[in-house]
């Protein structure tokens, strides 16, 4: 992952740390060789400099890369074999007296420092390099882990609801046998198709809101076969909105189930839901009529809040009136 960018920093860099080792070196140079006739310029120099530059990188480079097979990239044995190899290497440079007479003396250390300085920027940003990767690629593999968690959330949140809802039903089948029998094969029918998209889908952490209007809507219907007319629902939602988005699986039947398990409702005083559209939310309101001495542990709304922050990050809201409850929900 970071060797190509090493060998991309290499190319670039090397001049740039051959202009830093001229500049001094030449001033130097100059003092100490003021009387000399064939002195180089700077730009042989620095010509030269990034030669050794790049010849100090290819040592690293292949250092870097025989210890990263060891799993020893941080070694101490790694710097001191870049370092011993520089100086053998500088050893069988060209000598610098090439560029003066038997007369001068010039300081045989220059070479020496510039080519250890070098050596240590390039360590420097060679080690600087890896880190990032090393850094970069611990973090996807943290954010990896995340998401799989995150995943295996809300395949445990979906599926809690399946026998929430099962039970939910056979009971209400179980009073209907009783009260209604032809009501109540009409009602096992259309549980029937019902049960059958919950099996399809339910691996699914979003599907099209088309289809869990269509979802909810057979699970109104369901209701509404047991209580009659104490159900009521006002849908506004623009087709090509119904088309264009997707939402959280089982969100708007869980908040329609949630009200109609906690109202107590008749049918002079009916249960009245208002599904609106407005602006890339869907809010879902409905009259309030409390059931006396109900207790709320208030498990789907929950569990739908933890689903909507697993999936797209994002919170429901909930609005408890004192004769409205609404909740609004992000579509996706």
């Amino acid at each position: 992952m970071y060797k190509k960018r090493l060998y991309k920093t290499a190319l670039i860099s090397a001049p740039i740390i051959a202009l830093y080792g001229a500049s001094p070196v030449f001033v130097l140079f100059s003092n100490f060789a003021k009387s000399i006739p064939n002195k180089p310029s700077f730009i042989e120099a620095w010509s030269f400099l990034t030669i050794v530059t790049l010849i100090l990188w290819a040592i690293n480079l292949y250092l870097i890369s025989a210890f990263d097979k060891k799993k020893a990239l941080n070694s101490l044995k790694r710097y001191l074999l870049s370092y011993g190899i520089v100086i053998f290497v500088t050893l069988l440079t060209i000598p610098i007296s090439m560029f003066t007479d038997k007369k001068e003396d010039v300081p045989l250390l220059f070479p020496f420092l510039i080519c250890i300085a070098n050596n240590s920027i390039i360590l420097i940003i060679a080690n600087s390099i890896i880190d990032k990767s090393k850094q970069i690629q611990a973090d996807n593999e943290i954010a990896l882990l995340k998401i799989s968690n995150m995943e295996a959330q809300q395949q445990q949140l979906i599926q809690q609801l399946q026998p929430h809802f099962l039970f939910n039903a056979l009971s209400t089948l179980k009073s209907l046998i009783k009260i209604n029998p032809e009501l109540a094969e009409e009602y096992l029918i259309k549980l029937s198709d019902f049960l059958r998209y919950t099996v399809s889908s339910h691996n699914n952490k979003i599907v099209s809101l088309q289809e869990e209007l269509i979802f909810t809507q057979d699970y109104i219907e369901l209701q509404q076969i047991r209580f009659s007319d104490s159900i009521k629902c006002n849908w506004n939602i623009p087709d090509q909105v119904i088309k264009q988005y997707h939402i959280p699986i089982y969100a708007l039947q869980t908040l329609v189930e949630n009200a109609i398990k906690h109202n107590a409702f008749t049918e002079e005083r009916p249960l009245c839901f208002d599904i609106v559209y407005t602006d890339g939310y869907i809010k879902v309101s409905n009259n309030k009529i409390p059931k006396p001495n109900s207790s709320t542990s208030g498990v789907g709304l929950k569990n739908l809040t933890e689903r909507y922050r697993l999936v797209c990050n994002e919170e429901i809201e909930v609005e408890n009136g004192l004769h409205v409850f609404s909740v609004t929900i992000k579509l996706i």
